[in-house]
């Protein structure tokens, strides 16, 4: 469903810069909705307490913070997730030191470009991502029978079966939420992809 490819839309960085406070405010908090979760999230995959969790995104937030003067995103140069995966994974190593392991070793032996690391930020991006999306069309259908039975056999787990009587729906009515909300999620998904 995600495409690997994902680039980062530029104008959130020139928004960082604007010398008008209210725009520049409201890009911030753009900023921390969406790239918090993935770094509090890769944090904890890593090791992070939950106690720790909100210094090591404070930590790379203010990184960034103090860097966006003179931040000029370049996509030749690199996708923007994989600048942030480092500035987090560095982060995590300086706030936890030796206590930082993955896999049974410790982080300051493993070099973020290792490809555990890589498929491990790029599962919490892509997953941040689906989470966003799915939000996004809760917030835009609301608590739908039909959201709801993709929710519940989808996510959940659910057989179609207990769905279907559940929500007093046909079993093939369930069938259907759930190609009806997948093909939603791919399009909210790449509408996403094209923002980031």
């Amino acid at each position: 469903m995600m495409q690997p490819n994902v680039t980062t839309n530029p104008s959130i960085f020139l928004r960082l810069k604007q010398s008008d406070p209210a725009p520049r405010e409201l890009a911030w908090d753009e900023f921390h909705r969406r790239y918090a979760p993935i770094i509090a999230s890769f944090a904890q995959r890593l090791g992070a307490k939950r106690q720790d969790l909100d210094d090591v995104v404070q930590d790379v937030l203010l990184g960034f913070f103090s860097r966006s003067p003179t931040f000029v995103y370049d996509p030749a140069q690199g996708r923007f997730r994989g600048y942030l995966k480092v500035c987090t994974y560095r982060a995590l190593r300086k706030h936890l030191g030796k206590q930082a392991h993955y896999q049974g070793a410790p982080l300051d032996q493993i070099d973020p470009q290792n490809l555990a690391i890589e498929q491990l930020w790029n599962d919490v991006w892509e997953q941040e991502l689906l989470a966003r999306a799915i939000e996004q069309l809760r917030g835009e259908m609301g608590q739908t029978k039909t959201l709801r039975a993709f929710e519940q056999y989808v996510g959940r787990n659910q057989s179609a079966q207990v769905v279907a009587k559940d929500l007093e729906m046909h079993l093939t009515s369930v069938y259907r939420a759930k190609e009806q909300i997948i093909q939603l999620l791919r399009e909210r998904v790449r509408v996403i992809n094209e923002e980031d």
